[in-house]
């Protein structure tokens, strides 16, 4: 149950408050420009308590998002679905849950504040809008960490997918949790 409450995510555009060069500045609106998008892949989450693996699917069209999750849960597949104002969560066999927001999803059923609509800004290797930010950089204007609402990002690989160089393996760590994507295969879509 960890794991896809961790994944229901959406948000608007991007903002930062460090200073940045121009490249860097450039590089970030060509990334907040790509609303469309899916991954493949793999997510671990660990918390103090326990850890689980699972392969993931991620599909972003603007504010609307589907993600599916499948493997070692021990649930069997999970499907969550999202738009402004509403997020859907079924597992295999179980009743689906419903919520306004990711992150009041999150909550009521974890009680962890997790930020997860910062998510899909994070995957893509850019800050969330509407939080301050402490960012560095790689000599290609790549992010290699983040500091953002409480959480240390490291991207650790990045790979070229059409025109765009993106994230395929990230850390994202706030006590107790730390969720780790990896072998990130995306697609961007028009």
């Amino acid at each position: 149950m960890l794991l896809p409450l961790l994944l229901a995510a959406c948000a608007g555009p991007a903002r930062m408050d460090a200073p940045v060069n121009e490249d860097w500045r450039a590089r970030s609106e060509v990334l907040e420009g790509i609303t469309s998008w899916d991954f493949t892949g793999r997510i671990g989450v660990r918390d103090d308590q326990d850890s689980h693996s699972s392969r993931i699917r991620w599909q972003q069209r603007g504010d609307e998002y589907v993600i599916n999750l499948w493997g070692t849960l021990n649930v069997g597949a999970t499907e969550i679905t999202g738009e402004p104002g509403r997020v859907v969560l079924v597992q295999e066999g179980e009743t689906p849950l419903t919520a306004d927001s990711p992150e009041q999803l999150v909550y009521e059923q974890l009680g962890y504040e997790l930020p997860v609509s910062q998510l899909n800004y994070w995957i893509k290797g850019i800050p969330a809008p509407g939080a301050s930010s402490i960012p560095a950089f790689n000599a290609e204007n790549h992010l290699v960490t983040l500091e953002q609402s409480g959480w240390q990002i490291q991207y650790l690989a990045y790979t070229n997918f059409e025109t765009e160089s993106l994230p395929t393996r990230i850390r994202m760590e706030k006590a107790p949790l730390r969720l780790d994507f990896v072998r990130l295969d995306w697609t961007l879509q028009p």
